[in-house]
């Protein structure tokens, strides 16, 4: 077995796609505004300009969450319709459709 020379070791690093940055950055923005939001609250006593706040970043995780399942959604349609070689949407729509007729025949 030959050892292979530092130039010829191949490394395959996976890219980490953009949209799941965000959705780190989102979340851990979340989980910092929340901590710090519960701590301002322990130490005041006053919820009144702090609510704010926390309303305005889960609106922007709720953003960021929902975009990120729809792009996800889509890719495994893709991956599988290359795998199984038919679109998943359609077999639902089939089957909903099945379904329908058999409430439609009593």
């Amino acid at each position: 077995m030959e050892e292979k020379l530092p130039d010829e070791i191949v490394v395959k690093e996976k890219k980490v796609e953009f949209s799941k940055v965000i959705a780190v950055i989102a979340i851990v923005m979340w989980i910092l505004v929340n901590i710090f939001s519960m701590v301002m609250i322990a130490i005041t006593m006053d919820t009144s300009s702090i609510m704010y706040i926390v309303g305005s970043v889960d609106a922007v995780v709720a953003i960021v969450y929902t975009t990120y399942s729809i792009k996800a959604k889509a890719e495994n349609m893709i991956k599988l319709k290359k795998i199984y070689g038919y679109d998943a949407e359609s077999v639902v729509d089939a089957v909903l459709r099945k379904e329908q007729d058999c409430y439609d025949t009593e």
